[in-house]
């Protein structure tokens, strides 16, 4: 508090938090937009990335969007119940994303579902908790939907790509090379 810039609290230490293109702005933004109205008709309320989600005794980690389904308190600083989180990623925050931040946030007890979008490319990660266990999706295509069964919606990556230049996976092709030489 009071410091310039944005923070991420991991372990007791402050790390600032860098800037977003605009890519990762507008994806951000989509995916809040299409939210909203779902998470409304079911009691939730979903944010942007100034909401914290407290994911230790001394840590706070800032997601993109989230869908908070507890308790309102206009004054809260951090989700009280944090349902459905999206973390959008850049080349330079994907290696925390798909790390630490995702083993934080599948730790807390109210988190359903965990989504993380790539920037750049067309590739969306959903966890989603199933008991004590967490399987994973992923989608790639722009007719790709992803269910939100929670908040009763659906995500189509055509929203969340909205406006958005981005590229298909690069795919890697093994390629045999059955020649082989005799002496």
């Amino acid at each position: 508090a009071g410091e310039d810039g944005r923070f991420e609290l991991v372990n007791g230490v402050a790390y600032a938090m860098a800037g977003a293109k605009e890519g990762h702005n507008v994806i951000g933004s989509n995916v809040q937009t299409a939210l909203v109205p779902a998470g409304k008709k079911s009691g939730c309320r979903t944010t942007s990335s100034d909401t914290g989600i407290l994911t230790g005794p001394d840590s706070v980690r800032y997601p993109d969007v989230v869908v908070d389904c507890g308790p309102r308190n206009q004054g809260a600083a951090t989700a009280s119940m944090p349902t459905i989180i999206v973390e959008v990623s850049s080349p330079g925050t994907a290696v925390f994303d798909y790390g630490a931040k995702l083993r934080e946030y599948q730790k807390l007890s109210s988190v359903e579902v965990v989504i993380q979008i790539e920037s750049e490319i067309a590739f969306v990660q959903v966890h989603r908790r199933s008991g004590d266990e967490w399987t994973e999706e992923t989608f790639e295509s722009m007719e790709d939907v992803i269910d939100l069964p929670r908040i009763s919606t659906k995500l189509a990556l055509s929203e969340i790509y909205d406006t958005v230049d981005v590229s298909p996976r690069v795919r890697l092709q093994v390629v045999r090379n059955d020649h082989s030489s005799t002496m």
